[in-house]
């Protein structure tokens, strides 16, 4: 009779734990639903986009011929958006930035078609996407980059972009389909350079972030941590080949003298561009020194072969004045 009684209670026992998902381990099986681990992966890899309450500056930016403003835009939601991006450095960095969706300024303006939207900032500089990046919710005219307002106009920051290239500080005008913005104070004929007819300098500095490069000045190694806190400048240089051929490629880097100061180099009359092959090229002392000179670190946003530059000496015209493959400067 106990021993009937102890069986009943250790049957009760064993349901109860059943019945609250007990420890026991369950049963194993075949199934590849069953032994596979479950992923937690987000349904998107887009940013998440959020609605917030900010204080919008004053701003004024020309978006296909209309001046759009804060004012226009009152009405509109601000978003908030953490986008990560690399460089052409292979940098990786994340950056909150808050604005206006893309569509609704485009709307605002009455735009509703296009097949492409170009973003132009003050210093001419101009990003170009496509109809699809443009009408995406996470493509931003940003009013604030992690809290800071802008200084001078808004970014322009397409936040499902993993490409720092992509976004754009100091925008000023939005054209569709290719069409060329025209900017605050320029005047004259299409395609007139700032000085009347010389190439149009644009300021890059904080704006690009070199791939490691190393050449030598006068037997001294100069690297990316020499010429830190240089300013950055780019030039759009047209140049003939000696079959007679015009091609315009666009060179950012130093300008030269820059360069050889920054190495120590302050006496000289003429300077030396020499290549990785032994090709070399000298400029007079007058051409070392102008502002059109430069010691380029990437040619259409290409970098050089093996931590290599270019010497684009861009006033002048004749393609055989420049070097690439550039590992060595000598100023005598």
């Amino acid at each position: 009779m106990k021993k009937a009684l102890v069986l009943l209670l250790t049957l009760a026992m064993a349901l109860s734990l059943a019945a609250c998902g007990g420890t026991e381990d369950p049963p194993a099986t075949d199934s590849p639903e069953a032994s596979a681990p479950v992923e937690t992966t987000p349904e998107s890899a887009a940013p998440e986009i959020q609605e917030v309450v900010v204080t919008v500056p004053a701003f004024s930016i020309q978006v296909n011929g209309v001046e759009i403003t804060n004012e226009t835009l009152a009405d509109c939601p601000v978003y908030e958006i953490q986008a990560t991006s690399v460089n052409s450095a292979g940098t990786e960095s994340t950056t909150t930035y808050a604005g206006f969706a893309l569509t609704d300024v485009l709307a605002a303006a009455g735009v509703t078609e296009y097949t492409s939207v170009t973003a132009t900032a003050d210093d001419g500089y101009a990003v170009e996407v496509s109809a699809e990046v443009a009408s995406a919710p996470t493509t931003l005219i940003a009013i604030s980059e992690d809290g800071a307002q802008f200084s001078s106009s808004p970014w322009f920051a397409p936040c499902g972009s993993g490409t720092t290239g992509d976004y754009l500080k100091g925008m000023v005008a939005i054209t569709l389909d290719g069409a060329a913005a025209q900017l605050p104070g320029e005047g004259g004929e299409s395609g007139e350079g700032a000085e009347g007819g010389l190439p149009e300098i644009s300021d890059r500095t904080d704006k690009v972030e070199f791939a490691p490069y190393s050449f030598l000045v006068n037997g001294t190694e100069v690297t990316n941590d020499t010429l830190e806190g240089q300013h950055i400048y780019k030039i759009d240089a047209t140049t003939t080949n000696s079959k007679g051929e015009s091609s315009t490629s666009t060179y950012t880097g130093y300008r030269l003298s820059d360069v050889l100061a920054a190495a120590g180099v302050t006496d000289y009359t003429t300077v030396k561009a020499v290549a990785n092959d032994g090709y070399e090229t000298e400029l007079t002392l007058d051409s070392a020194n102008s502002e059109y000179t430069l010691l380029a670190i990437e040619k259409d946003k290409e970098t050089g072969e093996e931590g290599t530059v270019w010497v684009a000496p861009c006033l002048e015209d004749a393609s055989s004045a420049y070097c690439k493959l550039v590992v060595e400067i000598v100023a005598e």
